[in-house]
């Protein structure tokens, strides 16, 4: 099994159900996995948590998660998945954690467009005058789970299973919230 094909296995079988549920309680769709990088096993999944606290983004709060963990592999052994292509803020968090390769789902212009979530654009533009960040740097590398599904011999299932986890992205209802600066 491919090393894609497994990351949306984590994702549809470990991460998709913890963002459900944390969804209908009113928090967003973001989220994140840690897998270890030699077998991709779960090592740990967190989920948007902005009702606890405005600052706990699936990805801050899968880091805390792992973290947190009495016993757990180096960051650097690991593979940091995001849901979404990470905003300042958690890029930030995941190369000051160690992680040195993330995966994301859904791009940047996903975000804005898709799930008419702007304000990651506008904060990389606002903040740094920048488009984002580079995808392969001192800290890390950073890959496109959908690019990378394109370059696997069993592409066609990729898809399939890529469609499966879409639509369940989709069917999730985020309540209304004020972003700070809008």
């Amino acid at each position: 099994m491919s090393k894609t094909r497994k990351i949306l296995e984590a994702m549809k079988n470990k991460l998709l159900p913890l963002t459900e549920k944390m969804v209908e309680e009113g928090n967003h769709v973001f989220g994140g996995l840690v897998l270890r990088a030699d077998d991709c096993s779960v090592v740990a999944a967190g989920s948007n948590n902005r009702l606890e606290n405005p600052i706990y983004h699936g990805e801050i709060d899968t880091i805390q998660r792992f973290f947190a963990l009495k016993e757990r592999p180096a960051p650097e052994e690991c593979i940091f998945v995001a849901s979404h292509a990470p905003c300042p803020m958690c890029i930030s968090a995941i190369s000051w954690a160690g992680f040195r390769e993330i995966w994301a789902l859904f791009g940047y212009e996903e975000v804005k467009d898709g799930f008419d979530m702007p304000v990651d654009m506008m904060m990389y533009r606002e903040i740094f005058s920048s488009d984002g960040p580079t995808r392969q740097n001192r800290f890390f590398k950073m890959y496109d789970i959908r690019a990378e599904a394109e370059k696997e011999p069993d592409v066609q299932e990729l898809k399939k299973l890529l469609e499966e986890i879409d639509e369940r992205y989709a069917k999730m209802k985020v309540k209304e919230f004020e972003y700070p600066g809008i």
